[in-house]
């Protein structure tokens, strides 16, 4: 497919970016700021993960330093430009993952500075970015190295920067940075992705990915997303966000092939099973998550399943998911706990399931992302 085929109508939706919204909610109030509802949240999170009390305390402590002054801003007053790091429109998202026996938490976030302008978020992520180095772990050497081929005077797209924290058991909290390869425009997406693999060490396994795919240009595979660890140790990924539209599931498939662990027709099984689509035409498209290492030859690949608004309420992708995890012989017990101990309400009234992520194999790994549910359409 040729550049001209990226039209709007194509790659990743704007979500409720450029929408009006209003604040709706069963739980909070109008007045609660961002960072109550998060730490709210992430203490629902942490309690059904089993975390202790100390680590409780540990992570709503962080989780109001890393919002700082905008964290205090009542989220009763929606931006004038929502962020798109949510499916909401709120300026974060909680995630959940599940692999081998173990769990794990995290929370995404964008700067909602006000007005909310491109240029105003770019440049709060990158101070915020830089506020990050002294942490314990962290390291933004590798950020430094392809910052500006994120960054652009006139941004573009749905998001400029974005950034994660992860909590895992026993260790330091993880951070990672989210960039859009699509800063200067979409058509120039694929090669500044490449050159960021370059100067990060990685041409080897890009270059793998991209004669597998026969190049990587128009929708049917297009870079969306580039997510750095934010730390200097080997196992530091780096991870390229490929979404697909206007192909098959098996399409789909048959590009993950050169994916170190990909079992073949999982992808395909995963897209049928929960979104109850074989061809093109989902109103949000899938997209395929490729993890690299300087020390591999070939990526790893993870599929992101689109929810919302496929299905129209939390709901109804739940009852998909769970009898998915079902058939991978997962059992969706955690899945389900985490779902309702967020939810802003009855499943049936909620939409806030942004994307399922999966890996296959003898132990599956599952994530499943969820917006706040306090913003709807206005």
């Amino acid at each position: 497919m040729e550049d001209a085929a990226l039209t709007p109508d194509t790659g990743v939706a704007a979500e409720m970016v450029g929408r009006p919204v209003r604040f709706e909610s069963q739980r909070y109030k109008p007045t609660d700021s961002y960072a109550d509802i998060a730490c709210d949240k992430i203490r629902r999170g942490s309690e059904v993960l089993g975390a202790s009390e100390s680590e409780r305390r540990s992570r709503l402590a962080l989780v109001r330093e890393l919002f700082g002054a905008w964290g205090e801003l009542p989220a009763g007053k929606p931006p004038e430009r929502v962020c798109w790091v949510a499916i909401d429109g709120m300026p974060f998202e909680v995630s959940f993952a599940w692999a081998d026996g173990q769990s794990e938490l995290r929370l995404s976030l964008e700067t909602p500075s006000h007005p909310g302008t491109s240029l105003a978020r770019q440049e709060d992520g990158r101070a915020f970015t830089r506020s990050l180095a002294d942490r314990p772990g962290v390291s933004i050497e590798r950020y430094l190295a392809v910052e500006a081929l994120f960054t652009d005077g006139d941004p573009r797209g749905y998001f400029s920067l974005s950034h994660g924290v992860a909590w895992r058991r026993g260790g330091h909290p993880l951070y990672k940075i989210y960039l859009n390869p699509a800063v200067a425009g979409r058509e120039h997406a694929v090669a500044r992705t490449e050159e960021a693999m370059i100067r990060l060490g990685m041409e080897r396994p890009w270059h793998a990915l991209a004669d597998h795919l026969g190049g990587i240009h128009g929708i049917a595979h297009e870079p969306v997303g580039l997510a750095l660890d934010l730390s200097a140790t080997r196992e530091a990924r780096c991870k390229v966000y490929l979404a697909h539209t206007g192909v098959t599931v098996d399409d789909i498939d048959a590009q993950s092939a050169v994916a170190r662990d990909h079992v073949p027709g999982s992808f395909a099984r995963a897209l049928e099973r929960v979104t109850g689509c074989r061809e093109s035409g989902w109103q949000k498209p899938p997209v395929t998550c490729w993890s690299f290492s300087s020390a591999q030859d070939a990526p790893g690949a993870t599929l992101y399943v689109p929810l919302i608004p496929g299905h129209s309420d939390d709901a109804t992708a739940h009852d998909r998911v769970a009898a998915f995890m079902r058939e991978e012989n997962v059992h969706p017990a955690p899945y389900t706990a985490a779902l309702h101990a967020l939810s802003d309400g009855p499943l049936t009234e909620s939409a806030t399931q942004n994307f399922l992520s999966y890996r296959g194999g003898p132990a599956p790994r599952f994530a499943v992302y969820l917006a706040p549910g306090t913003y709807r359409p206005a």
